[in-house]
């Protein structure tokens, strides 16, 4: 079986390709072309959105690795349920015909990466495997990465574009290059169609990952995964120090910095404490 299921979905492989190849082009962009216009090499401006460059890459490369390379599925591992059924049922204990194992709370079987995934979020195309209980903190420091990054080169876009380059985009072809920018491609080869392409596609993104960002960022607060916060599930809400934890590990402060830090989950994704019984808000 392989590791990354985009082999298998087109869907994952056209997500995660594209991604693979819009974090080096747009790097290379806003570095070699956006940068020195808009602060000179060799001036401390220039060095120092340099190496905010280099970190945002860091940590958006690293945390995307993370959550494609770290396993949160219940392969290999050996979890036991209550040994009474009737208490197995009522603390939502599954068993899953296909991986032919008992499923813990919060989990459930992903037909895309054919396999059981413990606290299952959602399956990202971005990264073309299931979000769950071990990579959620990755998943989720690189929407905020991303969205840091998109944010920030669509406001240099902007400048570059609009102030540095205006006379070249104030044709009649202008709307319908901004606004077709990919098929404008075919009639128009040149450099500042291609740099039209890349802003656009970067205030799309910007756009598209903030979305992202806060909807995750709510169900996080909330304690729950997609499931339950779509059916408004709140039994495992804890507050938010506590659910941010759950995600982010005890050392949460910090983990925005890099994605090497260690930062350890104090609950072991099977055993749930529930606080509220079962009552929706």
């Amino acid at each position: 079986m392989p590791r990354f299921p985009f082999l298998r979905s087109w869907q994952d492989f056209a997500a995660t390709t594209f991604l693979a190849a819009a974090i080096p082009i747009t790097f290379w962009f806003e570095i070699f072309i956006v940068l020195p216009e808009v602060f000179p090499w060799g001036t401390f401006l220039n060095s120092l959105h340099f190496l905010a460059g280099l970190f945002l890459l860091y940590n958006i490369l690293g945390n995307w690795l993370a959550v494609m390379l770290t396993d949160t599925s219940i392969r290999g591992q050996i979890i036991q349920p209550p040994s009474d059924p009737n208490v197995a049922r009522e603390k939502n204990w599954k068993l899953c015909s296909v991986c032919e194992c008992w499923q813990p709370p919060r989990s459930w079987h992903c037909k895309t990466c054919n396999v059981c995934i413990i606290k299952r979020d959602h399956h990202c195309l971005l990264t073309s495997c299931c979000i769950g209980h071990r990579n959620h903190r990755y998943f989720m420091l690189l929407l905020f990465h991303l969205f840091l990054a998109t944010g920030y080169s669509a406001i240099y876009n902007t400048y570059f574009i609009w102030f540095l380059h205006g006379p070249e985009f104030t044709t009649w072809f202008s709307f319908v290059q901004i606004v077709f920018p990919l098929a404008w491609l075919l009639v128009d080869t040149s450099t500042k169609q291609y740099y039209l392409v890349i802003y656009v596609i970067g205030l799309l993104g910007a756009l598209f990952v903030g979305v992202l960002l806060y909807y995750h960022t709510r169900i996080v607060l909330q304690g729950a995964i997609v499931a339950e916060h779509e059916k408004k599930v709140r039994k495992y809400d804890m507050g938010r120090e506590r659910n941010i934890e759950n995600v982010l590990g005890t050392r949460w402060r910090l983990v925005w910095l890099s994605p090497s830090i260690q930062s350890p989950l104090q609950h072991d994704g099977v055993n749930w404490e529930v606080i509220q019984e079962g009552k929706d808000k």
